[in-house]
């Protein structure tokens, strides 16, 4: 009988050694390549999973991490991303948080390219909170590309605390950054207003607010992350 219970409880430290220890350690390398197999594009990526999870012993992690340089997202792509899902089930294919960033977006889409120095998200799955950040470069940028495809050929662009000024013809005015019925839209002080950025009624996010500082532009908004994340061994 003692011979059986020193057995029992080997092999029970050997399970969980292999459960906490091994399986995160193998589970990395397996992982990463399915999400290259699924078409996921980067110079650099690991998904890895965290050693020591009782979740594990479910077919769930707590924590998956994802991060990759130079990753191509759609029409998106992506210097760093540093991505990490919320209790994932394997088997059900889905998550319930999502929290990180991504540093160095560029989208292209209808023949507009948008830069964005930086997206920061946080939050459930199906409605987290996103906040993008624009420098005053790629905001200046941003202004001059909408203004173009507004008819209306602005001279300059400078930021300024709380707002901007912009010279049409000449003439000097302010500007200011907000969100109107979903779209980023700067608001003239004289003319009518320019739309920067506007989603799709298709199109997994929307807009809620926005703020200009002497740095750029920080916008805020909600992502349907279960839509985004199509390449991932995991969302439905």
């Amino acid at each position: 009988m003692a011979g059986l219970i020193r057995f029992l409880v080997f092999a029970a430290v050997l399970v969980a050694l292999l459960v906490f220890v091994v399986v995160p350690v193998l589970a990395s390398p397996v992982l990463t390549q399915m999400v290259r197999d699924m078409g996921l594009q980067a110079d650099d990526l690991e998904v890895s999973i965290d050693s020591f999870d009782p979740a594990l012993f479910g077919g769930r992690a707590s924590k998956l991490r994802v991060v990759g340089d130079n990753v191509a997202l759609g029409l998106a792509t992506v210097e760093e991303m540093h991505l990490v899902f919320g209790n994932v089930s394997f088997m059900e294919r889905t998550f319930q948080t999502l929290s990180g960033e991504l540093r160095g977006v560029t989208v292209n889409a209808g023949g507009v390219t948008l830069r964005v120095s930086s997206v920061q998200v946080d939050g459930p799955a199906g409605e987290a909170r996103a906040t993008g950040h624009f420098t005053s470069a790629q905001g200046v940028e941003l202004v001059h590309a909408a203004a173009e495809r507004a008819g209306i050929r602005l001279d300059s662009v400078r930021f300024v605390e709380g707002g901007l000024r912009v010279s049409l013809a000449g003439i000097e005015t302010g500007a200011r950054a907000n969100v109107q019925g979903g779209a980023l839209v700067l608001d003239l002080d004289i003319g009518p207003p320019v739309v920067l950025l506007q989603p799709a009624p298709t199109d997994p996010w929307r807009l809620n607010e926005a703020y200009v500082t002497r740095t750029g532009i920080a916008v805020t908004g909600v992502v349907d992350a279960t839509r985004l994340t199509e390449h991932l061994p995991l969302g439905p």
